[in-house]
């Protein structure tokens, strides 16, 4: 009788283990949604500081971004990729004009945006607070772009890191903040963020990649007094 109870008690607690089930992951995907036909509105504020021989010419601009998701393909990876449409203009009363096509995409529990030939990085999924990650894995962190005739080191010092998540943030009631760059020396300047609200995507970039050669003379100055060349870039949603 001992042997029996002491087989079914065994049954008995198999039985316990194989009903108790592994917490599901939330992975947040909320914070990076892809659906054909989704719509994006954006006013971008933009600084460009030009070299002029003795001078710096700063130029400032408003421009007016749509972008819509369209499509769905396959990439050489056979990953499916969403196809976006970027559409801008200078103000809100004449017509949006085709710019670029870029794509996004999931793959593998990341995001992933590709414009201009360069694949970034934007998120790792499950996201949580604190983490970091290399947001150049597909980009070399030396590759130059042209901004007024001067080549800049775009991506130099980028690190991506989760800085905050589901905390509010202006008309927002979750949203993620995720710091790309934070770069500094006497002569550069490379510092970006990101705000992502849930289910929208993102709501907010700003980026300042600035260079300078004004050393002694501007010590102490901030970089929109000493900056020589690159730009600062302000994007919100609308």
């Amino acid at each position: 009788m001992r042997p029996l109870l002491l087989l079914l008690i065994g049954f008995g607690l198999f039985a316990c283990k194989d009903e108790v089930a592994a917490p599901a992951l939330d992975y947040r995907y909320e914070y990076f949604p892809l659906l054909i036909g989704q719509e994006r509105l954006f006013v971008v504020d933009s600084i460009l500081f030009d070299p002029l021989g003795n001078r710096v010419q700063i130029d400032s601009t408003t421009t007016f971004i749509r972008e819509l998701v369209v499509d769905t393909f396959r990439n050489a990876s056979n990953e499916l990729e969403y196809r976006i449409e970027r559409y801008e203009r200078r103000n809100s009363t004449t017509p949006w004009v085709l710019k670029k096509v870029l794509s996004e995409s999931r793959p593998s529990h990341q995001a992933q945006r590709f414009e201009d030939n360069f694949r970034l990085l934007k998120m790792v999924f499950p996201l949580k607070i604190d983490q970091s990650w290399n947001p150049l894995v597909y980009v070399d962190p030396l590759a130059k772009v042209d901004v007024k005739g001067e080549p800049l080191e775009l991506f130099k010092g980028w690190e991506a890191q989760i800085k905050s998540i589901d905390q509010s943030w202006n008309q927002y009631p979750n949203t993620l903040e995720v710091q790309f760059s934070d770069y500094e020396n006497a002569i550069e300047l490379r510092r970006g963020t990101e705000r992502y609200a849930a289910n929208l995507g993102l709501v907010y970039r700003e980026l300042s990649v600035l260079n300078t050669q004004c050393l002694s003379a501007c010590q102490g100055q901030p970089w929109e007094k000493k900056a020589q060349s690159g730009f600062i870039l302000k994007m919100r949603r609308i």
